[in-house]
């Protein structure tokens, strides 16, 4: 009866561990299979793709990049350049408004020529606009010929000549000085028409 209870009971456990072997087994072959196996094709397709994607985020955001950046130079470009050129117009308008003519007279006359009007009138304009504080000094000048004092009386009156026309345009009496220096300081030296033409003058500076 011991023998027999014996091996009936083993037959029982061997038929206990047959049965555990058999469910255990393929989730151990499964497990086995799991840890082994490499991705799939569709896998590493995907990962493919993802680092692509990646490549390509990088490189768009380093061409923004780039772009914004030649797009900064150039608005720093133009503006410098369009700073310069306004700066320049306005270099050549202060200039050209601070420029007066020359007013130029006949030979022992003190009275305006009609063809000098324009330019008078001219000088007249730039000053009532253009910084109309300053204060403007005309000199009158005579050739050689002549005693010093005749070339300095008429000098004088060449400069009132102006200033009267001025003050005619509408600019400020205070504003003009009138001083002459006869033959002294000539324009153009020589002892002909060519250069007492260019001498029997007046001159207008601000100051």
């Amino acid at each position: 009866m011991g023998k027999e209870f014996f091996m009936k009971r083993w037959s029982n456990t061997a038929s206990m561990l047959a049965l555990s072997v058999l469910v255990a087994a393929p989730v151990w072959m499964g497990a086995c299979c799991a840890v082994s196996r490499g991705p799939s094709a569709e896998e590493l397709a995907a990962m493919e793709a993802e680092r692509q994607r990646a490549v390509e985020d990088s490189l768009r955001a380093v061409r923004a990049e780039e772009e914004a950046r030649l797009a900064a130079e150039e608005e720093a470009r133009r503006l410098a350049e369009e700073e310069a050129r306004l700066a320049a117009e306005a270099a050549a308008l202060h200039a050209e408004m601070m420029s007066l003519s020359t007013i130029y007279f006949n030979y022992d006359r003190s009275n305006v020529r009609e063809d000098q009007r324009p330019a008078l009138d001219e000088n007249a304009q730039k000053l009532r606009e253009y910084q109309p504080e300053d204060m403007v000094v005309v000199e009158g000048h005579a050739d050689e010929r002549g005693t010093i004092e005749y070339n300095l009386a008429l000098g004088e009156r060449r400069a009132q000549a102006v200033k009267t026309y001025l003050v005619d345009a509408g600019v400020a009496d205070s504003r003009i000085e009138t001083v002459s220096f006869g033959a002294e300081k000539p324009a153009v030296m020589g002892s002909d028409e060519s250069a007492w033409s260019q001498n029997r003058r007046v001159e207008l500076m601000r100051k």
